[in-house]
């Protein structure tokens, strides 16, 4: 063994070098990401098992609002604690019709889901000439109405 080594010393000088920069861009790692291998949102979404929203529900809310007259269509998506609704209306809805649309997903959550989920509305028309839209709801799970973005 000592002949190998005193035969290669610049080899095994040059794999004890590799070894420790490996040894260190681990610990490097483990020091500033230790939560690597969990999930993306963390313990944030502990209990939605108890107020999820099903999909049978996702589709009674696309009902109720493809029922409404103004309404074109509704696209639902759910990303951890929110629920984005997309609504495109017909070309001569206004405003306040447009935004009273989103009552109809908050009245076809339950309580506890209202008060677990943030929910985002984004209105939009087919027709990209009106200038006063999309317009974009928001409803933190703590507040019981939407806030709007600004009239244009």
């Amino acid at each position: 063994m000592k002949k190998f080594i005193k035969n290669n010393k610049l080899t095994v000088i040059t794999f004890i070098i590799c070894l420790v920069f490996v040894i260190l861009v681990f610990a490097i790692k483990l020091t500033f990401f230790p939560d690597e291998g969990r999930a993306i949102y963390g313990d944030r979404l502990d209990g939605i098992e108890e107020v999820e929203i099903t999909s049978k529900q996702e589709k009674n809310i696309v009902s109720k609002l493809e029922e409404k007259d103004e309404v074109k269509s509704v696209n639902t998506d759910i990303k951890g604690r929110i629920l984005n609704v997309i609504i495109t209306v017909n070309d001569d809805v206004e405003l306040d019709p447009a935004k009273a649309l989103a009552s109809v997903i908050t009245e076809n959550l339950e309580e506890d889901q209202n008060g677990y989920y943030d929910i985002q509305v984004f209105i939009k028309k087919s027709n990209e000439e009106d200038t006063r839209f999309p317009i974009i709801g928001y409803k933190h799970q703590d507040k019981d109405e939407f806030s709007w973005n600004k009239d244009r």
